[in-house]
């Protein structure tokens, strides 16, 4: 009888140590949303606003539904603290509670009015299999795994990078295309400091949650994959 082979797992690593892997993770070129083509297509204003329009509006077939995953991860939060961000973040997108403006799908239904996106259009237009991708995925990671593994996910991935993401689509839009400011809206939200705020429970819920080697392990899967797939989820530009 063959004896199983094991497998040993590297050291736990310390929560500085283990959320700058992350963070270099994220960060890799190949994943990086900040160099995907779409991106660098709005900054030098070479994407036409039809595609600016399909892709924020997949944007929100898959956000608008997977912001609602916050709320179980809210119910599995162990800790007051972190509990709290969750709920400020849940209230931002519904609401606009931090930024003061509305609710992200309104602001992102006034951007696809103003590109030729209307309501009519916007009713017609199918999900398509990247924003599909992404929201299983999402679904995934936010309501089945632990909280930590949810948590990072979103924090590294999603939290973290979107206000640098957006502030450089903010910077394309202002300097190619002739856009209102209430029409800016949906971009500038993105851009600002209230995304920043969100990105710090991930390694605060490392610090208490994510000690173990294994639990690390299992945490990179769930961050590595998650920043696979939002960077994939971009490509939806290229059906416009």
């Amino acid at each position: 009888m063959a004896v199983a082979e094991t497998y040993d797992l590297p050291e736990a690593l310390d929560t500085a140590t283990f959320s700058k892997e992350l963070e270099d993770i994220v960060d890799a070129k190949e994943r990086n949303r900040i160099f995907h083509p779409f991106v660098e297509a709005v900054a030098n204003g070479t994407a036409t606003k039809n595609q600016i329009g399909g892709w924020i509006l997949q944007f929100a077939m898959w956000a608008d539904p997977c912001n609602k995953y916050l709320g179980t991860m809210w119910a599995n939060c162990p800790d007051d603290d972190i509990r709290e961000g969750i709920l400020d973040n849940m209230r931002e997108e519904e609401h606009g509670y931090q930024s003061g403006i509305a609710g992200h799908v309104e602001l992102i239904h006034r951007t696809c009015d103003a590109v030729g996106w209307d309501a009519n259009r916007r009713a017609n237009e199918e999900k398509r299999y990247e924003s599909w991708a992404l929201h299983h995925w999402f679904e995934v990671v936010m309501t089945r795994r632990p909280f930590v593994e949810s948590i990072c996910a979103t924090s590294f991935t999603a939290e973290r990078m979107n206000h640098v993401v957006f502030a450089k689509l903010e910077k394309g839009l202002r300097e190619h295309y002739d856009l209102t400011e209430d029409a800016m809206l949906s971009v500038a939200v993105h851009a600002s400091d209230v995304e920043e705020e969100h990105a710090s429970l991930g390694p605060l819920a490392i610090q208490r949650y994510g000690t173990t080697a294994y639990d690390q392990e299992n945490i990179r899967f769930a961050v590595t994959h998650t920043a696979d797939m939002y960077y994939k989820q971009y490509n939806v530009w290229e059906y416009y």
